[in-house]
């Protein structure tokens, strides 16, 4: 039995060190459009989708994006088609989010895609932070229906932009030039139309992918600037030895693949250790061990390409807390950043057999497994297909309620990894995202991220490319859908997805998921 809680912070001690995302960008410079559009056509629907939520359902017809100079507007209608018992509203807390550090946007979860390019477009916010476009906190959605318009900046001229909304991906949406439609459904309502000169920043910022491969051993955060690799201290070297053991040629080949498939440019080698010693000897086994490291690297790749530096940190830059032997383990380390002014991603490794796997449930996507939440009822959760879009595969599972049971407020279902763990101390999610990790061969891949801004304590505030809040409730034959976007993994054909969330959380695996 699990009771749905609030956006409380959950954060676990971590097997990743935190990424380098992409900064908010100014928005792009935009060339005169071909042809004008008409009114009809900024008024049509293009796309429909249904979004399961706290008992009721919600359509969202989705308009055309309408291009005003540097910027495009969303909009989209909210009408509610099945209310929860007794209700005469159905809540929309679904779609807000924060879209940047302290500014809480109602439909924050709006948000447009660039798949090619790996970066996503966030909504505009005005010189206080607030949303311009819809607002007032939290919103309801009853049968009449509500209008909820956005600001973004606008792509570079012919990029595509899909849409993400909880639980769905919309693959792409039209861009037309013209007036945005009226900011409400009803003509009877006076409403002052959206003003986009009201807006000060519209962020796009790169999305990161995380992957581990080898049993851990070689960490990758990738962005559309940099990548770091994490390569673990104790599969390189004995214990206080700065030689490089038997294991660290695999851990090395697999670290080269990544950067020369990125391309060139400078990798900075930079070692760490746990506390366990004297600061003087720590400082000088990191620079040994990333000396080493570094010598390796260069008999492997083109040094005309690659310029590497090595250094090292002691144990001063801990990824975790010294406060137990596994976290020490994570701490030693050597992590490799390379900076180049290659945008192509590095092609994701599909070789080696999956894990075992013993925290739960295992079965076929298709096939699914049942899952009985207490007083939230019976649900059967599956994932029949991914999709291919872009440079990303859309992942959605659905969870469909098989009693004939009311929703009861407050009682969800629990699909969340619990703790957003892998990006390592210093972060934070302060949500309940859906975030199963994606598995081909021994690599495992985690939904795509970014970073929204720190904390004043320091911690860097991070969200996902997909639902942020995974802990959803249902009524008897609703369908609940949770969606989780990751970069393409090229050739593969079928993915694993797994979920690792503890005690907290519904652990299972899903395998044999076809690709299309």
């Amino acid at each position: 039995m699990r009771a749905r809680v609030g956006t409380a912070a959950a954060i676990a001690a971590v097997m990743l060190l935190t990424g380098c995302t992409g900064t908010p960008a100014p928005a792009p410079e935009t060339e005169e459009p071909a042809a004008q559009t008409s009114a009809a056509d900024v008024d049509e629907v293009v796309e429909t989708r249904t979004v399961t939520t706290d008992g009721g359902e919600i359509e969202v017809g989705v308009h055309p994006l309408v291009r005003v100079g540097e910027y495009v507007v969303l909009t989209a209608d909210l009408v509610a088609t099945q209310l929860p018992d007794g209700e005469t509203t159905v809540s929309g807390s679904v779609f807000g989010l924060d879209a940047a550090q302290g500014a809480y946007v109602p439909a924050g979860m709006l948000r447009l895609i660039d798949a090619e390019g790996l970066r996503i477009h966030l909504p505009g916010l005005d010189d206080a932070e607030e949303p311009v476009g819809t607002s007032g906190g939290s919103f309801t959605v009853d049968a009449d229906g509500l209008r909820v318009q956005q600001v973004y900046a606008a792509p570079e001229d012919g990029v595509p932009l899909g849409l993400l909304l909880p639980g769905d991906y919309i693959d792409e949406l039209p861009v037309v030039e013209g007036e945005p439609p009226a900011p409400t459904l009803s003509d009877d309502d006076a409403a002052d139309p959206l003003d986009v000169a009201e807006v000060a920043s519209a962020t796009v910022t790169s999305l990161d992918s995380i992957t581990r491969q080898l049993d851990g051993a070689v960490q990758v955060v990738e962005s559309t600037e940099e990548v770091r690799i994490d390569l673990s201290g104790d599969v390189l070297f004995e214990f206080g030895s700065a030689e490089l053991g038997p294991d660290a040629d695999a851990v090395v080949d697999a670290a080269v693949a990544t950067l020369e498939a990125r391309g060139a440019g400078e990798v900075d080698v930079v070692g760490h250790t746990d506390d366990v010693g004297d600061d003087a000897s720590n400082q000088t086994l990191s620079e040994e061990r990333a000396d080493s490291v570094a010598q390796a690297l260069s008999e492997r790749v083109d040094t005309d390409a690659f310029d590497i530096r090595a250094s090292g940190r002691g144990e001063s830059e801990p990824l975790v807390a010294n406060d137990s032997e596994e976290n020490r383990q994570l701490n030693r380390r050597v992590t490799l950043t390379l900076t180049t002014q290659e945008i192509t991603r590095s092609e994701i490794p599909t070789t080696g057999e999956l894990p075992p796997f013993e925290d739960g449930p295992v079965a076929t996507g298709a096939e699914g497994f049942d899952l009985e939440e207490s007083r939230a009822g019976e649900f059967h959760v599956s994932a029949p297909s991914a999709r291919r879009v872009g440079g990303l595969i859309a992942v959605t599972v659905e969870a469909t309620r098989t009693d004939e049971g009311a929703y009861d407020s407050g009682w969800a279902v629990n699909l969340s990894a619990s703790a957003f763990g892998y990006r390592g101390e210093g972060t934070s999610m302060d949500l309940y995202p859906f975030s199963p990790r994606l598995l081909v061969g021994d690599t495992a891949v985690y939904p795509l991220d970014y970073a929204i801004g720190a904390q004043e304590s320091g911690t860097e505030e991070y969200r996902l490319a997909g639902d942020n809040d995974a802990q959803q409730g249902a009524g008897g034959g609703q369908t609940l859908s949770f969606v989780a976007l990751y970069p393409d993994v090229a050739g593969a054909d079928e993915i694993t997805i797994e979920n690792l969330g503890g005690a907290a959380s519904t652990n299972y695996r899903l395998t044999d998921i076809p690709v299309e």
